[in-house]
């Protein structure tokens, strides 16, 4: 009887402690994720964040209406489709390289990871000083290749660092190729990571907006005005509903997206194991 009451006292003051330890981050969570976004949603059907008018959908209607809205959405999207895919190949081929070819070269590795480490402001300098001449879509899709690949790769070692050797030694004893290999038994396995990579990867296309704002301000060439300008902009005019309300669809479109994703995930899981 005495061993049980010690148990469960050692387990509630357990429970208490991974309680205080919780509450800074749910905390933080609170503070600054869901007040924001509740306030965005409420700020979005007022005329005003000043007057506090409710309007209805007036505001969205005129986000959707407005061709800076539609210019910066087109272009997001387009970065999006060719960014996404091309660093997924990259990122994905050299680590696949880097595990199975050089033996995880940790050389190589942090090489190719410091760029993600760079301050944006030492990559823009330099971007300016030697390639100004270079079209700034291509600019803004180099850049991101360049600073996030690495931090890609790293996530692909580890997601092949946990295909246990014993599945690769078995599908080599049963004769199978180097591309069957890579193929049928480590592309499958690293499924998950890959879309969890691709969904890290979608994210990072919008923090590129930093190079984007240092290498040409608030107004950039037409090619690369993205959301982020539309947001930023409008946000320093003080047009506070505007922003809650693009904010708002935007946040809507990610999270169909997102939703999507997983789903897709789930069936490939479900399908390979």
């Amino acid at each position: 009887m005495l061993l049980i009451i010690t148990v469960n006292v050692t387990m509630n003051i357990k429970r208490k402690i991974l309680i205080i330890l919780a509450v800074p981050s749910l905390a933080g969570v609170l503070m600054f994720f869901l007040v924001p976004f509740v306030t965005s949603v409420y700020y979005a059907f007022l005329n005003d964040a000043f007057n506090m008018d409710y309007v209805g959908l007036q505001n969205i209607e005129d986000v959707l209406t407005s061709k800076y809205f539609r210019l910066a959405v087109r272009n997001t999207v387009i970065f999006t489709i060719i960014a996404i895919p091309a660093i997924l190949v990259v990122s994905y081929s050299m680590a696949y390289v880097l595990t199975y070819t050089m033996k995880n070269n940790k050389l190589l590795q942090a090489i190719l990871f410091l760029p993600y480490l760079l301050p944006s402001v030492s990559i823009t300098m330099q971007w300016k000083e030697y390639c100004s001449t270079v079209a700034p879509i291509v600019s803004l899709l180099i850049i991101y290749l360049w600073k996030y690949t690495g931090f890609n790769i790293t996530l692909f070692i580890t997601a092949f660092a946990s295909i246990q050797r014993e599945t690769l030694e078995a599908a080599q004893i049963d004769g199978a190729s180097s591309i069957m290999l890579a193929t049928k038994v480590v592309f499958p396995n690293s499924v998950p990571m890959l879309f969890f990579v691709g969904i890290i990867s979608f994210v990072n296309t919008f923090k590129v907006y930093r190079e984007s704002y240092l290498l040409w301000g608030d107004y950039p060439d037409q090619s690369v005005y993205m959301l982020q300008n539309y947001l930023n902009n409008h946000f320093a005019k003080l047009n506070y509903q505007n922003v809650a309300a693009a904010a708002d669809i935007f946040f809507a479109i990610i999270f169909v997206i997102v939703l999507i994703v997983l789903r897709f995930e789930k069936k490939w899981s479900d399908m390979v194991w």
